[in-house]
């Protein structure tokens, strides 16, 4: 792999970066007064997790009063878990710390003796063990939103309304995020997000990944972050952010557990469970689960024929059958090897197999709407999917605080396809079969496999200043291949059909450097960064010898400023820049894929890069348990690359992908959570206009429209025990390029029951209780008006039964709503 000479290089740099001694504070000639800033107290620590002392990034600090719990400083943690509050007046304060599914037993007692006192509180232990004391149960509340400068964090644990579901059915669950009926997920109405699971981006492409993650229970995941703004740390692929799928692998003190069984009307089946070990530095944590759906769907599609003359019209009704079979297995092993080195490693394993059953029928009108003609095609298709990553990352800790070097080496490789049988026949009005059926197989298969490596390195430069260097180097290779055989000489004689066979490979190359330099200045926190980037690809067809290359090189600055005017009040403004590079097979592949034979897609190799930038203002206000944030955004996308639609003069449509020269996105989130009562959940609506300037296509293809979407996720705690929830979710009518997308409705509701002080839950969840699980949309070309419904039969009720074991820790645990001691 080419990346090493270069991370050679970087690793040089790092080590005399790390070698060098920070710059001393200069000498004061005797009796010299110091300046104001040398005179400031401070005090410091970090936030660690009980099962194997890693840092908790983003937990939130705040020191009050001793006595009187005022409120007096805050700030977040870094991502080893270090903070540092300073400018404290003499006197004694607590610190109290809180963090996403994490509580501590007492917040540490700290005294400043002086203006110039500094404390070190060591190592904030929390954990997420509940346990008993002394023969009574306290149960700590968690808050189902955390909502923070750089990202929001939703807690899977209060969703109710999720279990017995999919991971897919949790992002169902989150505000500004849309999963459609082919699981294509879209944040803020752009299906440019970057989807990652426990911080790294899957190898597999959308729609593959779209299905894998609709069969992983939604009891492995523990929450899912939103970034619409990443730094310059993070990849800068997307074109909309972020999405970061954190499945659960914390491990409690000892040996700990736990058991998911679900069953439903629906057909969906699910048994899973997880297992965890930790002492003496040496944490491991391993989880199975297995997953069986059944998936009914409707189609119908209406179109008129205006290239034709007279008018004619085509009628098609379509019914689908999914049974997607899933087992996915996860595990990680961590060890501290002293007081400095830690090693740690995970996989992820999953195998699918889908078997499908899918009938089309065509009715062609003519301008009366009479009947002219009638033919059908079916299809059985047994589709199969492996996944397999693993990650070794190892960190050290300098001497000195927030000092430190990580690297993490990681291969992950998939495969998807299967066979599919098609049998199409022609009848005459009366219904009889006139001929022979026609009879052609189509077999498809991706394997799409990355390595890479990450360094980063963390340093700080004085006491408000803290320095980040990195480097990442990636190597994607993308083998794909259709083979499509039709009827010989005889019947029973099957030939490859040329014309409709390709066998291509996809090559990108990575390499990148970045540099973070962050810093606070009294209650304003900055952040400024670059990412250099060169990238090289390569697309080549192997029966044609056709190739593409393409090589370009990238700056990627990011910056974010933040200023809390008090505890209560927080502006912020970030900004980045971010690229999406075309590496679907769908996008890039020439060769015509028939979805039937009057409907085809083919790929357009020569798209370029997309490259966007996004500019986001917001505001936040707690007050008492509820937390207001609202976020104007705006993002503008140069070269963007989207799905154009075509007719034929024998009635044939074709989908293509092209590059327009812009499109621009402007408009504002706003998310209300409320936390720490009986009540509790969040509101939240996203509204934006979209505006797509495809004059380099065609005047006709540019469009405005204005979109918008409100989620409302509320879950109401009758007793200690009981709890209910419902999930209300709207998307309204929007116009695109070529037509425009319905409205709709998606409802959901859940009633929790808890036994054994949480050990044990059973969950019972109605799933579209009205029928809305439905997609309307209309495509309106010149030469012809398209209109389609899509429906999917999910209604039904689940049963979901949750039991965890592990061995307690000797702590009170806190209700979120009450004060702390």
């Amino acid at each position: 792999m080419s990346v090493l000479p270069f991370a050679r290089g970087l690793s040089v740099l790092l080590l005399v970066a790390a070698s060098a001694p920070i710059a001393p504070a200069q000498q004061r000639p005797a009796g010299q007064a110091a300046p104001p800033a040398a005179r400031r107290s401070a005090v410091r620590g970090r936030v660690v997790t009980a099962a194997n002392g890693a840092g908790i990034g983003g937990a939130t600090v705040v020191v009050t009063g001793s006595a009187d719990s005022v409120s007096v400083a805050r700030t977040v943690t870094g991502a080893d878990g270090a903070f540092r509050v300073s400018g404290l007046a003499p006197g004694r304060y607590r610190a109290q710390v809180r963090a996403m599914g994490f509580v501590h037993a007492r917040p540490p007692v700290f005294a400043i003796a002086s203006a110039t006192s500094n404390v070190d509180l060591g190592s904030v232990v929390l954990t997420e063990v509940a346990v008993s004391l002394q023969q009574m149960t306290v149960t700590e509340q968690r808050r189902a939103v955390e909502l923070a400068p750089d990202r929001n964090t939703y807690s899977v644990r209060e969703m109710p309304t999720t279990r017995g579901g999919s991971a897919i059915d949790v992002l169902r669950n989150v505000p500004s995020v849309d999963v459609d009926m082919d699981n294509t997920i879209s944040l803020r109405g752009d299906a440019g997000v970057i989807v990652q699971i426990n911080g790294r981006k899957s190898p597999m492409k959308p729609a593959q990944l779209g299905a894998f993650l609709s069969q992983v229970p939604a009891a492995m995941v523990a929450k899912v972050e939103v970034v619409p703004n990443p730094s310059a740390r993070e990849n800068p692929e997307g074109t909309s952010g972020i999405i970061n799928i954190v499945l659960k692998k914390q491990v409690d003190a000892g040996s700990s557990g736990g058991l998911t069984l679900s069953d439903g009307t629906t057909g969906r089946r699910e048994v899973g469970g997880n297992v965890g070990y930790e002492k003496n530095g040496l944490a491991a944590f391993g989880s199975y689960g297995y997953s069986r759906d059944n998936r009914p769907r409707s189609e119908a599609l209406f179109r008129d024929n205006l290239y034709a003359t007279p008018l004619t019209f085509l009628d098609e009704v379509g019914a689908r059958t999914q049974i997607p079979k899933i087992h996915t297995l996860t595990g990680s092993l961590g060890y501290k090897l002293g007081k400095h080195d830690e090693f740690s490693s995970d996989l992820l394993y999953s195998t699918r197999r889908e078997d499908e059953t899918y009938g089309l029928t065509y009715r062609d009108l003519d301008a009366q709407r009479r009947l002219t003609g009638l033919r059908d095609r079916t299809s059985t298709t047994i589709n199969r999917e492996d996944s397999f990553e693993s990650t070794a990352e190892y960190k050290h800790a300098f001497a000195g605080e927030d000092h430190e070097l990580s690297t993490e080496l990681r291969f992950a490789r998939a495969s998807e396809g299967g066979p599919s049988d098609y049998l199409s026949r022609v009848f005459a009005l009366d219904g009889s079969v006139i001929g022979s059926p026609t009879r052609e197989s189509i077999a498809p298969m991706e394997r799409p496999n990355e390595r890479s490596l990450k360094i980063d390195y963390v340093r700080p430069l004085a006491e408000a200043l803290r320095l980040s260097l990195g480097y990442r180097g990636s190597l994607d290779k993308y083998h794909t291949t259709i083979d499509t055989r039709v009827p010989g000489a005889t019947s029973a004689d099957f030939v490859i059909d040329p014309t409709r066979t390709s066998a291509f490979t996809f090559d990108q190359e990575v390499h990148a450097a970045y540099a973070i330099a962050a810093g606070t200045a009294g209650k304003l926190r900055m952040q400024a960064g670059l990412r250099l980037e060169t990238a090289s690809t390569k697309f080549h067809n192997t029966l044609t010898a056709l190739s593409f290359d393409n090589h370009y090189t990238s700056a990627f600055p990011s910056g974010l400023a933040a200023y809390e005017f008090d505890d209560a009040h927080q502006l912020k403004l970030s900004y980045s820049t971010r690229i999406r590079r075309p590496d679907d097979t769908d996008q890039l592949d020439p060769t015509p894929h028939y979805q039937d034979p009057l409907n085809l897609s083919r790929g357009n190799p020569q798209l370029r890069p997309e490259y966007i930038r996004s500019l986001e203002l917001g505001y936040q206000q707690t007050a008492g348990r509820t937390t207001l944030q609202v976020t104007p955004f705006y993002r503008h996308t140069l070269d963007a690359v989207r799905r154009i639609r075509s007719i034929d003069s024998a009635g044939v449509t074709t989908s293509t992908f092209a590059n327009v020269a812009t499109l621009d996105n402007y408009g504002a989130d706003a998310t209300l959570a409320l936390h720490g009562g009986r009540l509790s959940g969040f509101i939240g609506s996203t509204a934006y206009r979209q505006v797509s300037n495809a004059s380099n296509l065609s005047p006709t293809l540019s469009a405005s429209g204005f979109g918008w979407s409100a989620r409302s996720n509320i879950a109401f705690r009758a007793s200690k025990t009981f709890d209910m929830q419902a999930i209300v979710s709207y998307r309204g009518r929007m116009q695109v390029e070529q037509g425009t997308n319905e409205a709709q409705t998606r409802v959901s509701f859940a009633a929790r029951r808890k036994f054994s002080g949480d050990r044990l839950s059973v969950i019972l969840r109605a799933t579209d209780p009205f029928s809305t699980e439905r997609e309307r949309s209309t495509v309106t070309d010149p030469q012809f008006t398209q209109r389609s419904l899509r429906a999917r039969q999910v209604r039904g009720l689940l049963l979901n039964v949750n039991w965890t074991f592990g061995k307690p820790q000797k702590e009170k645990r806190l209700d979120e709503g009450e004060p702390l001691p």
